[in-house]
């Protein structure tokens, strides 16, 4: 038996009212601010953030919403962290259009950190991007549904991978190519999609999700509504189960907004046999919380660490009981999964 820990990270987002206060000697320096996300990330045999703004750093000008440019420093404390790849498809990859795209991958190249969902070239995104851990080999493909008017140009469509209208065809096909020449263990796929800040899925995440697990996603990890929404196991027309979040909220960011401010970091174990059959154990999300104002330096703390010591949480909006907060949250990420551990 071999055994493998998966943990995947929400949005990574930085505002300027974050990196403004980060920069020393002349670097910007994330890691204090960021010091839970350490061991978070550094639990996983196998992590993936989602970064979801370019890096192409001070040369093209940083910038914050709703065109976002953050420092090459933030990819290179998360690659200090323990992250093995970056999911980069997402309504903010083409901000900066073909240059911005192509800087920022030169930078996570400088550094080694690997990415997909936005690509330089055609043969980079025909590239699987394969971890292989304790004789587990997981594939993770990305993918965004959402564009906000920002799509690549005619023939350079690499630039971000899509979902268009819906469609899942395009992946199906790449996940059949996937497990042809690859032969994964467990496929994840990364998901842009949603509307912002809605605390349940709408019926197209369902549908795109019940989608890619038909076309044989293992593990599906939801972005882009900026809150935590639930998790369920789906079981397809095949009779094969599909773990998906639906979304994993804020990870890092400056946006303001008690649901907005909670984030998490999921860690799930992947079990091969001597027979080689895969299981999907063990879900857990362990909560973050980013204090987001300048007096309270934009520090992210584990939730319940946090609430120990806080009973009440107080935003710009209002102030919540801390223990009332967390039960909702639990409420509404185990709806359709008891077993989900939250802490």
């Amino acid at each position: 038996m071999s055994k493998v820990k998966l943990v995947a990270t929400g949005d990574v987002l930085l505002h300027s009212r974050i990196y403004d206060i980060s920069k020393k000697n002349g670097k910007y320096d994330f890691k204090d601010k960021m010091a839970p996300a350490q061991k978070l990330i550094g639990n996983g045999d196998v992590s993936i953030v989602n970064l979801e703004s370019i890096v192409a750093g001070e040369e093209l000008g940083l910038s914050s919403f709703p065109e976002f440019n953050n420092p090459i420093e933030l990819a290179e404390n998360l690659q200090e962290f323990g992250t093995n790849i970056v999911t980069n498809s997402n309504n903010h990859s083409l901000d900066y259009g073909e240059e911005g795209v192509l800087k920022s991958i030169s930078n996570l190249e400088s550094i080694g950190l690997d990415y997909v969902g936005s690509h330089k070239s055609k043969k980079d995104q025909q590239k699987f991007r394969i971890v292989e851990k304790n004789g587990i080999k997981i594939a993770v493909l990305s993918y965004t549904a959402v564009t906000l008017g920002k799509n690549p140009p005619k023939k350079k469509e690499y630039l971000l991978n899509r979902i268009v209208n819906g469609s899942t065809a395009g992946i199906r096909r790449e996940i059949e190519r996937l497990k042809k020449e690859e032969n994964p263990d467990v496929v994840v796929v990364a998901t842009h999609f949603g509307r912002e800040y809605a605390l349940i899925p709408g019926s197209a995440q369902v549908d795109i999700a019940s989608s890619l697990s038909d076309a044989g996603a293992d593990i599906i990890l939801g972005h882009h509504p900026h809150v935590l929404q639930p998790a369920e196991w789906i079981t397809n027309s095949r009779g094969k189960k599909t773990f998906v979040i639906y979304s994993l909220g804020n990870f890092y960011s400056g946006q303001k907004g008690l649901y907005r401010q909670i984030g998490g970091a999921l860690s799930i174990d992947i079990e091969k046999n001597s027979d080689s059959k895969i299981t999907i154990t063990n879900p857990k999300i362990d909560l973050t919380y980013v204090a987001a104002s300048k007096k309270e330096n934009y520090q992210m703390h584990h939730f319940n660490k946090y609430i120990e010591k806080n009973p009440y949480i107080k935003t710009i909006h209002d102030t919540f009981d801390s223990l009332e907060v967390f039960s909702e949250l639990n409420n509404r990420l185990t709806k359709w999964m008891p077993e989900l551990e939250v802490r």
